[in-house]
């Protein structure tokens, strides 16, 4: 049977503290702040009950439909793994699971960044086409993590 999984991975790194790169990448509220609007990505809010860190859940909304997501892996300052769904007429048409591992290089940090989907439905059909967005998508979001964290102030 043919793979439905689409996999990109892509690393940097980051002239900052391991510390500041990983709260940058769990504040899922302050995505919209920094994440690339060139791409796929349109906005990222916190679910209803407002939690942060392990086991927060968000929505994000994106140019292909709105994504349901949690974080279900949280470990500061080296880790973080999110895994979300985009439902089209209420059905999963893919899942998504972007990992980062982020480890301490004199000084800076070394971002390692693994993005796996799985696809269904009409999805499947689409997988040279999803792929291939999904490797711009996700340059554009390092290269956006990298800039924002690396900009004069840091907070850019």
């Amino acid at each position: 049977m043919k793979s439905t999984v689409v996999r990109v991975e892509r690393e940097a790194t980051i002239g900052r503290p391991i510390e500041e790169v990983f709260e940058r990448l769990a504040d899922v509220r302050g995505y919209s702040a920094w994440m690339p609007r060139t791409g796929l990505f349109g906005s990222c809010q916190p679910a209803e009950d407002g939690r942060t860190g392990a086991e927060a859940s968000y929505r994000d909304s994106s140019r292909i439909g709105p994504w349901r997501g949690r974080v279900s892996t949280f470990r500061h300052p080296t880790q973080l793994e999110f895994r979300q769904t985009l439902r089209w007429f209420g059905k999963a048409v893919m899942q998504a699971r972007p990992t980062y591992v982020l480890e301490t290089d004199d000084g800076a940090t070394v971002v390692r960044h693994v993005a796996e989907g799985e696809l269904y439905g009409i999805f499947r059909a689409m997988k040279p086409m999803t792929a291939l967005m999904a490797k711009r998508e996700r340059r554009l979001v390092m290269e956006a993590l990298k800039t924002s964290l690396e900009g004069a102030d840091g907070n850019a």
